[in-house]
């Protein structure tokens, strides 16, 4: 038997081929409420399936391949793939539902396994690639150029996904920007009240734990809890004519914009005392050589070399608080997390998806473009 070149292609490749073959991978409903009919890939798919497992057989044998350009035929093989899942999708989604103007197609677990393990499969083996650089954004761009045309050709609104989209459609951009606008707000606030914190932390031994301690105790906290921690002072603090202007009370956004707040102290307060520890100690000893203060050595030396590592801490307060957004649909705060609550109270997995989706894609795209920065701010700063 040919040795194992690769377990981790493996693993993933088996994952797919397997939801695939035995998971279902759509739900054709004739209404929104009706119970559906649910197929397996083969079954919706019929003979152009074939040209799928095959990708995915191709990707198992590629596990047992350890000479050169392995992790060029991966990326060429699952661009190729997803490519070919969307566009068999959409052209037998359409001979299913033709003539149905109320029918719809909810995606199951088979497709949205698959997808996962094309991610997974693209997003690893893209990091061996160093020679192909462009073949990657050849792949990048033909999947995006794909799903544009096909969702503006409209050729997936037989998808429940887009027709709740299609309804939600104003509700659906106003609660996107609320969300951003508590992300942003939330972390940009967290970043003013902690990276003093950690500095201040840095500065004195004895006031660390005294620092540190209570930022942990909040992280521990449930959300829920939080947000009845603070109804009452919220509620007293709207009766005043100024917050009361600005709708600040025990429900809205208010609570979760503080909640949120209060949940980015820690990551960015942690990172900006390590960054402050790992500043080398000899350039600030040669700082102090050269006759600069103490104000000095901070503004240019601690700083610009602890940034890097505080940035961390904001890219990771991000992260967190997309996600931990999603809480503000529980106390009216709005954002995406309404659409996942109102699926929730509906038994409406799409309407649920509809918030969730857009979550996953902008935290997947934030870490990114945040990591990609940071790695250019390391080598301006160290080099």
């Amino acid at each position: 038997m040919k040795k194992i070149q690769d377990k981790t292609l493996l693993l993933l490749s088996l994952v797919g081929a397997a939801a695939f073959s035995f998971m279902n991978l759509l739900e054709l409903k004739p209404n929104r409420i009706s119970q559906g009919v649910k197929y397996s890939s083969f079954e919706f798919f019929g003979g152009l399936g074939v040209a799928i497992i095959i990708c995915w057989l191709g990707l198992i044998a590629l596990a047992f391949y350890g000479k050169r350009h392995k992790n060029l035929m991966v990326i060429i093989v699952t661009t190729g793939l997803l490519l070919l899942l969307l566009w068999i999708l959409q052209l037998k989604t359409g001979a299913y539902t033709k003539g149905n103007s109320s029918a719809r197609v909810s995606l199951s677990a088979g497709f949205y396994v698959q997808v996962f393990s094309i991610y997974m499969l693209f997003s690893s083996y893209a990091k061996g690639i160093k020679r192909y650089q462009w073949i990657k954004w050849i792949g990048y761009i033909s999947i995006a150029g794909l799903v544009t045309f096909l969702l503006m050709t409209g050729a997936f609104d037989d998808l429940s996904l887009i027709k709740e989209y299609n309804t939600k459609k104003t509700q659906f951009a106003d609660n996107l920007r609320i969300h951003a606008l508590l992300t942003l707000g939330s972390v940009a606030t967290g970043a003013l009240i902690a990276i003093p914190l950690g500095f201040l932390a840095y500065s004195s031994k004895k006031l660390e734990d005294k620092i540190m301690i209570p930022l942990s105790i909040i992280e521990t906290i449930p959300s829920l809890s939080l947000f009845g921690i603070l109804l009452v002072p919220l509620a007293g603090l709207g009766r005043l004519p100024f917050f009361d202007s600005i709708g600040v009370s025990g429900i809205g956004w208010a609570p979760a914009y503080v909640a949120l707040t209060l949940y980015t102290l820690l990551p960015i307060g942690r990172n900006t005392l390590t960054g402050f520890y790992s500043v080398d100690k000899g350039a600030i000893e040669a700082a102090k050589g050269m006759g600069m203060s103490k104000g000095q050595i901070v503004q240019k030396i601690e700083l610009p070399l602890a940034f890097p590592v505080i940035f961390t801490g904001i890219r990771i307060a991000f992260i967190q608080t997309i996600g931990g957004a999603v809480l503000a649909g529980l106390v009216g705060g709005g954002g995406l997390g309404t659409f996942v609550f109102l699926g929730l109270g509906e038994a409406s997995p799409d309407l649920i998806l509809l918030g969730v989706l857009p979550i996953v894609f902008f935290t997947v795209l934030l870490d990114y473009l945040l990591k990609a920065f940071e790695k250019t701010m390391r080598g301006v700063i160290y080099d």
